[in-house]
């Protein structure tokens, strides 16, 4: 506080207006503005703006301003953020604090007056100093603040830029507390997502394959013995083999999950030393809603759902064939196939040739859009008409 008192002697009320502004959108992030608001009037500046960017800080994700209309902060966000004089230098200086472009730079301002990021873009906005620089990196985020005045308001000297650094260390814990808070909503809507969506035990994985959330029925799975405990907080089975074909379709859903990939995920059957093996069904998992548009999610959740045969599920054949369209007979035929049975037990079963369960089949692949039978299987087995026994204690 004494640095903003010695920088600006008239704003210990600014200051201290901003430090509760902060704090404030620590909790509630569209704050934000009123916080570059204050801190422009503080330091008797132009503008301001709070960018997150990606990791490289090369493409802006998300953004708050102040004193910039939308079509001017869009050509900067399209085009001019590259073309900044100080974006390169500004990338290998120390993060956590700003540099004034006036004192800390190579481009000094007589360069800067001949570049077209300034007779292109900042000249008409009257923009001819600023302090900036990156005050937070975590999550695969960059977030960099940038102050600017006018010709007439003059460069930042030392005692304001240091003054306005003062100001860093609040940003920081409450730009963690916005990060910790999405982090935490998105956990939540994904188990919620997971739940809702399908009906098996599963395991919720966020970032790297680490697990985030084990459900019930899952870790009573895990007790019992049916799939070993998770190690180094990655999913683990019986064979090595088997760990790592499972752990890389989970890497694959990931990706799906942030859209680097389009992988819709697939199943897995693990073997055990005892007992048949588990089929388990591996999907990425999208949480409807963020915390905040400010706050972007910087990682996706994959799910794995576990089905143990020995734990035979129950499916609701009236429940499948009002979710699909399927015919009384297509929804048997369907079920049947999806615990197991083959073509010539559902035949034998019900009293039909071989050919007939085939064409009920095909009917039920089309109305579900499976390609193929294993494919058919996995849509039954996650679909709102199949409820697993519970692996619980009763």
């Amino acid at each position: 506080m004494n640095a903003v008192v010695q920088a600006f002697p008239t704003g210990r009320q600014d200051a201290t207006s901003v430090i509760e502004s902060i704090y404030l959108a620590a909790a509630q992030p569209a704050l934000w503005q009123q916080v570059l608001e204050d801190l422009v009037a503080l330091t008797v500046s132009r503008s301001s703006r709070l960018l997150i960017m990606d990791d490289s800080a090369s493409d802006v994700l998300t953004s708050i301003k102040v004193n910039t209309d939308d079509a001017a902060h869009q050509r900067y966000v399209d085009h001019f953020v590259n073309c900044c004089p100080w974006r390169t230098e500004l990338g290998r200086k120390r993060p956590g604090r700003l540099y004034s472009t006036y004192l800390h730079f190579s481009c000094d301002q007589k360069s800067f007056y001949r570049t077209e990021f300034f007779n292109d873009w900042a000249k008409g906005l009257d923009i001819h100093h600023g302090v900036c620089g990156t005050i937070d990196q975590a999550g695969g985020q960059t977030v960099q603040l940038l102050v600017q005045r006018t010709h007439d308001q003059g460069h930042y000297n030392e005692i304001e830029t240091d003054a306005i650094n003062s100001l860093i260390p609040h940003f920081r814990r409450a730009l963690f507390i916005n990060r910790t808070m999405a982090a935490e909503y998105a956990q939540r809507s994904a188990i919620a997502a997971a739940a809702s969506r399908y009906r098996l035990p599963y395991i919720l994985l966020g970032e790297r394959g680490m697990v985030r959330w084990i459900s019930p029925d899952a870790e009573a799975l895990i007790q019992r013995g049916a799939l070993p405990a998770p190690s180094g907080g990655m999913v683990q089975c019986e064979l090595d083999v088997d760990t790592q074909r499972v752990n890389r379709m989970i890497r694959s859903c990931l990706g799906t999950a942030i859209g680097r990939t389009g992988s819709a995920g697939g199943d897995v059957l693990v073997r055990r030393q005892a007992g048949e093996p588990l089929r388990l069904i591996v999907t990425p998992i999208h949480p409807e809603g963020e915390c905040s548009e400010w706050m972007p999610r910087s990682g996706g959740f994959a799910a794995v759902f576990i089905y143990d045969p020995s734990m035979m599920p129950k499916i609701d054949q009236a429940a499948l064939a009002a979710l699909y369209g399927m015919t009384e007979a297509e929804a048997r035929a369907a079920t049947a196939v999806a615990l197991g049975d083959s073509l010539e037990e559902i035949a034998r079963d019900c009293g039909i040739s071989v050919h007939t369960v085939r064409t009920q089949l095909k009917a039920a692949m089309r109305k579900t859009g499976a390609h193929r039978q294993a494919a058919l299987t996995r849509q039954i087995l996650l679909s709102p008409a199949c409820r697993a026994e519970s692996a619980l204690p009763a």
